[in-house]
C-alpha cells in the first residue's frame, strides 16, 4: 500500500444488452435513421445513479452486436470475438482469477461457450426465449469443492426454478412478461451479492449480470416496446443498486450495444450496415460507482475497448489483459503496479530520488495507491544472485505490469546495475586497447 486506498468487496458489473446511451443520458437526443428525433420519457432512477455516480458522456462500441461487443467489454481488444476471450489471460475474469477472485454471471444474453468457460458458476437461458426460457446453471471443475461456489450455483438453480412460474402470470409476449424477465436477473443478483456479504465477507469475486429483454423488445415491439421496457428496467434497477451500496460492492452499469431505428413506429437494428453506422447502435452507457471513485461527468469520448481496463482499475488490480488496446478511463486518483522478477528477489519502488517502498522473499508484488501523475522507478535484484538488477520507469496514469526475465535486453529496460559489473567493463575495455595497440606495434615492426 503505496497510499491509503479503498478496494470493494466485489463488483457487480450490469450488461444491458441493446440499451443505447442516446435513450437515457439527457445531453443526449436519439434519432431514426430519417433524421426525426425519437421522443424518450425521463427515466428516474437510471437519471440518479448517472448523476450520483461517475459518467462517461460518449463511449463507442467498436462492433455493434452481442457476441462482439460482450467480448470488447472483458479483453478490451475492439476487434476481439469469442475466440479472443478463450486466450489464457485475455479477459478480466482470468486477471482476477490470478488474484483469487471468484467469477459468477447470470447471462441472459451473451453466454457463447468461450464466455461460459470464464465463470466459476453461471447461470443463461440456452433458449434464448422469453416466453419460454431454459436457464440452465454451468459449473466450473476447477471450483467442485468450494463450498461458496456451490452455494451460489444452489441460489442460481433455485431462482431458475421460480422463473417460469412468474412468467406465467402475464399474457405471453406482454410488456410485462418482458419486464419480469429482467427482473429476476436482477433479483437473483442481489441474493448473490447478500450471500456473499453475509457467508463469504473476505471473498473477492466479480458477478456479471446480463440483462437481455431490452434487445428483445427493440427487435420485436417497436420503438414503443424498447422503451416500455428501458422503463421497467428503470423501475426495478434500485434495489440491486442499493443493495451493492450497503455492501461495499462496486457496482457498473454498461451495454455491449446500442439500438437503432429507422422512425419512431418501426421495429429496431444494431448489426447490419443500416443500423451500426448509427450513434444510437455505437453509443453506450457506463456508470460506476465504488468507494474511491467521486460523482462527476467525463465528456472526452472513450471506447468500449477502454472499459475493461478501466474495471481492473476500480478493483485495484493491474492490467495484464493480454491484447487489451483500451485506455484506462481516470476514475481515481492514484493507479496500481505489479512486479513479477525470474525468482525469488527484492522489490525497490522509487520517486523523486527517493525509495518509498521495499518488500522481499516473493517474486510476484503488488504496489496499491501510486499517484497517477507521479512518474516512479522499480527497481528488482534476484536474491540467488544479486548482480542482477533490474530497473524500469514506470510512466503514470494508468496500472501496470512489469516482468522481469533473465533474458531482458537492454531495449526492454532492464539491466545489469551493479558498480563491479560497470569495473569489469571498463577492465575489458582497456584489455582490448592495449591488445590493439601491441598488435599495431608489432605490424609496424614486420
Amino acid at each position: 500500500m503505496v497510499s491509503p486506498v479503498h478496494t470493494p468487496a466485489g463488483m457487480v458489473i450490469v450488461i444491458v444488452d441493446g440499451l443505447g446511451a442516446p435513450y437515457i443520458y439527457p445531453e443526449h437526443t436519439p434519432y431514426s435513421l430519417a433524421g426525426e428525433p425519437l421522443e424518450v420519457p425521463p427515466f428516474y432512477n437510471l437519471s440518479l445513479l448517472a448523476a450520483s455516480g461517475a459518467k462517461v458522456s460518449v463511449v463507442r462500441a467498436p462492433q455493434t452486436y452481442t457476441e462482439a461487443g460482450h467480448s470488447v467489454l472483458v479483453t478490451g481488444d475492439p476487434k476481439a470475438l469469442s475466440d479472443t476471450v478463450k486466450i489464457p489471460m485475455s479477459t478480466i475474469y482470468d486477471v482476477a482469477h490470478d488474484y483469487d477472485y471468484l467469477v459468477f454471471g447470470i447471462m441472459e444474453k451473451g453466454d457463447f461457450s468461450s464466455m461460459s468457460d470464464e465463470h466459476d458458476v453461471m447461470v443463461h437461458d440456452v433458449s434464448n426465449s422469453m416466453n419460454n426460457p431454459n436457464m440452465k446453471v454451468e459449473f466450473s471443475s476447477a471450483v467442485s469443492d468450494n463450498i461458496i461456489c456451490i452455494n451460489v450455483k444452489k441460489i442460481m438453480e433455485e431462482q431458475s426454478l421460480m422463473l417460469p412460474l412468474q412468467l406465467q402470470k402475464s399474457k405471453q409476449a406482454s410488456q410485462e412478461r418482458y419486464d419480469t424477465y429482467n427482473r429476476w436477473a436482477l433479483v437473483t443478483a442481489s441474493e448473490i451479492v447478500e450471500y456473499m456479504s453475509k457467508e463469504a465477507p473476505s471473498q473477492k469475486y466479480i458477478l456479471t449480470v446480463n440483462i437481455g429483454a431490452i434487445d428483445a423488445a427493440g427487435h420485436y415491439r417497436k420503438y414503443s416496446g424498447y422503451i416500455n421496457t428501458i422503463h421497467g428496467l428503470d423501475k426495478d434497477i434500485m434495489p440491486l443498486y442499493l443493495t451493492c451500496l450497503e455492501h461495499n460492492i462496486a457496482f457498473v452499469f454498461t451495454a455491449d450495444h446500442g439500438m437503432g431505428f429507422t422512425s419512431s413506429n418501426s421495429k429496431g437494428g444494431h448489426q447490419s450496415d443500416t443500423y451500426a453506422i448509427m450513434n444510437e447502435s455505437q453509443m453506450i452507457p457506463f456508470i460506476v460507482h465504488a468507494q474511491d471513485v467521486s460523482a462527476n461527468v467525463f465528456y472526452e469520448e472513450y471506447g468500449q475497448e477502454d472499459i475493461a481496463p478501466t474495471i481492473l482499475g476500480i478493483l485495484n488490480l493491474p492490467n495484464g489483459l493480454k491484447y487489451s488496446q483500451g485506455t484506462q478511463i481516470p476514475l481515481k486518483k492514484y493507479t496500481t503496479l505489479a512486479v513479477r522478477g525470474p525468482s525469488t528477489g527484492t522489490v525497490e519502488l522509487w520517486t523523486n530520488g527517493n525509495i518509498i517502498q521495499t518488500a522481499s522473499n516473493d517474486n510476484n508484488y503488488l504496489f496499491v495507491g501510486l499517484d497517477n501523475e507521479k512518474n516512479y522507478t522499480v527497481k528488482y535484484i534476484v536474491e540467488d544472485n544479486k548482480s542482477y538488477i533490474f530497473q524500469k520507469e514506470i510512466e503514470p496514469a494508468s496500472n501496470q505490469v512489469v516482468v522481469f526475465n533473465m533474458n531482458a535486453s537492454v531495449s526492454d529496460k532492464s539491466y545489469y546495475w551493479k558498480p563491479r559489473y560497470i569495473v569489469g567493463a571498463i577492465v575489458i575495455i582497456l584489455i582490448n586497447i592495449v591488445g590493439l595497440l601491441y598488435i599495431n606495434r608489432t605490424l609496424k615492426k614486420q
